[in-house]
């Protein structure tokens, strides 16, 4: 029995080390060529070129059979959804699967001594296994799923008054960038998820991309209903000259109206929820409590 731990044990360590390489050479990829791109009269030479560890097919090979190549579909929702979670980072996508595939081989290894001795029966020790495999897989995504729901969960609420604040700088006769930018600053503290994407926005447009597309990113970066339709509100309101202020005083009483329809609708919900906690914890001891008394004085005259 000890011989088949050592042995899946060094197994999953080579397995390990196999991985890490692979993403090593993944994640540096893009950064060597780009410095050869930028410096295209250099010849490296021997000493100057990269060190590989694993064959180019190899490595290529691997990525198109778990699905994270780079230009791949798998690997584009995985960006998407790291930037919807407030994760820029050129090395999320590299770290999101090497903590789901170290967690895969982590925990079981980590619960051989368990999993081997005589606590758990021989039966049940393949299932335990393969649950320690799937949560360690899956939990990573778990964990950015609801970062994401947090994070847009935080820009729902404060949009109405970022569009609010939107209002009065248009009014003042400010343009809808430097509104942009000064909702943004006003938002620091109160709601930094809205604030960073406002500034981002505004980064966009001055590095010299078009209002319209960066508010199409915006409404891409954050994954809201109600920023996407208030970014089409903007483009199309820019497109053809209308008025931003009376646009986005429209746009802010409609956020409003819905807030308060979602409001309503979890409300007309609140007594079917407590029909089972009622059922399961309060009904049981107010039985208790009124018929206990009863129940006893009925036994003590039976006797």
């Amino acid at each position: 029995m000890v011989f088949y731990a050592l042995l899946f044990g060094l197994s999953a360590t080579s397995v390990i080390i196999f991985l890490g390489l692979l993403y090593q050479k993944y994640s540096s990829r893009a950064r060597r060529r780009l410095k050869t791109e930028s410096k295209p009269e250099i010849v490296l030479t021997q000493k100057e070129k990269p060190k590989e560890y694993l064959p180019s097919a190899l490595v290529e090979k691997c990525e198109e059979k778990l699905g994270i190549h780079r230009s791949g579909t798998k690997v584009k929702e995985l960006k998407k959804t790291l930037v919807q979670a407030g994760i820029y980072s050129d090395r999320a996508v590299s770290m999101f699967f090497g903590a789901k595939l170290g967690l895969a081989l982590g925990l079981p290894i980590l619960s051989m001594p368990l999993i081997l001795g005589k606590v758990l029966p021989g039966a049940l020790k393949a299932p335990v296994i393969m649950g320690l495999l799937a949560v360690g897989y899956f939990f990573p995504t778990f964990i950015l799923n609801r970062l994401v729901e947090a994070r847009q969960k935080k820009i729902t609420e404060g949009l109405p008054d970022a569009l609010d604040l939107l209002v009065v700088c248009v009014e003042a006769g400010q343009g809808l960038n430097a509104a942009l930018k000064r909702v943004a600053e006003d938002l620091k503290l109160s709601n930094p998820a809205l604030s960073k994407e406002l500034g981002l926005v505004n980064l966009e447009i001055n590095a010299g991309l078009e209002r319209e597309t960066a508010l199409r990113n915006l409404a891409e970066r954050t994954g809201v209903e109600d920023v996407s339709s208030l970014c089409s509100m903007l483009i199309q309101s820019d497109r053809f000259g209308t008025s931003m202020a009376q646009a986005l005083k429209v746009q802010s009483e409609m956020l409003r109206t819905t807030r308060r329809q979602r409001l309503e609708e979890l409300a007309a919900k609140t007594p079917v929820k407590l029909v089972f906690p009622l059922l399961l914890f309060i009904f049981p001891a107010l039985m208790v409590v009124i018929i206990g008394p009863a129940a006893i004085r009925i036994m003590e005259n039976l006797k």
